[in-house]
């Protein structure tokens, strides 16, 4: 389940969540100050969501898994006579 929460899934969330808000206020959560409301501001954060979601999604399950490390290969003892 973990393998699936990375920040594609994250941000992909919160504007699912902040879309919802904005359909729940009239689009008026999702204006600035002196801007002129957008009709469909909340469609396209949830779009954009929806989008975050499935590339998060598809991202963990084409991933390729982690190899387990190599166990360490043994080397032969180098001998301590110097050389002639």
């Amino acid at each position: 389940m973990l393998r699936y929460l990375n920040m594609f899934v994250t941000i992909g969330a919160a504007l699912i969540l902040i879309s919802l808000a904005g359909f729940a206020t009239g689009g008026k959560f999702l204006m600035e100050p002196g801007q002129a409301l957008d009709p469909i501001a909340s469609v396209v954060y949830l779009i954009a969501g929806v989008m975050m979601v499935f590339n998060g999604v598809l991202s963990a399950n084409t991933a390729l898994p982690h190899a387990a490390p190599a166990p360490a290969e043994q080397k032969p003892a180098e001998s301590k006579e110097p050389a002639a």
